[in-house]
């Protein structure tokens, strides 16, 4: 009977684990895939060095980002996301691939995209801004157009 009780929760939570991404968090995602160029940066309200700016990109693919080049203002070098476009301001987190998370918010307006990063281990930004002292980086990317 207890192996029964126990196993209860553990099907609830693969359950829960496999639900789809509701129906603007995936629209979102699918706006997010390709590639990415850094228009700027700013950390702790101070703007980060233009040269280190314009070396870097993103790419999305599916639910995974990868930094092919200069990594510097990054996340992590590479990892996941994950969005919820069913909160105000939506969320996104970022899992490295040493389950470090990252949480963030953001803006997507076809091909310009804001996000917003604590510190990990730091509560998520409720505003698209970078203040002094408060640890968060605002992004401003825009989508790499095909050559």
């Amino acid at each position: 009977m207890k192996a029964r009780l126990l196993m209860i929760p553990a099907v609830v939570l693969l359950i829960a684990a496999d639900k789809p991404p509701d129906p603007a968090s995936k629209k979102d995602l699918d706006g997010l895939q390709g590639t990415w160029k850094l228009v700027s940066a700013t950390q702790d309200g101070k703007a980060l060095a233009e040269d280190k700016v314009i070396k870097t990109t993103i790419v999305f693919k599916d639910d995974t980002f990868r930094f092919p080049g200069s990594a510097e203002y990054a996340t992590s070098r590479a990892g996941t996301i994950k969005i919820d476009a069913t909160k105000t301001p939506r969320q996104m987190d970022a899992i490295s691939p040493e389950k470090e998370v990252m949480l963030g918010i953001y803006e997507l307006h076809g091909d310009n995209y804001k996000v917003c990063f604590a510190p990990a281990g730091k509560p998520r930004p409720n505003e698209l801004t970078s203040k002094p002292g408060s640890g968060y980086i605002l992004q401003v990317w825009e989508r790499q157009k095909k050559q």
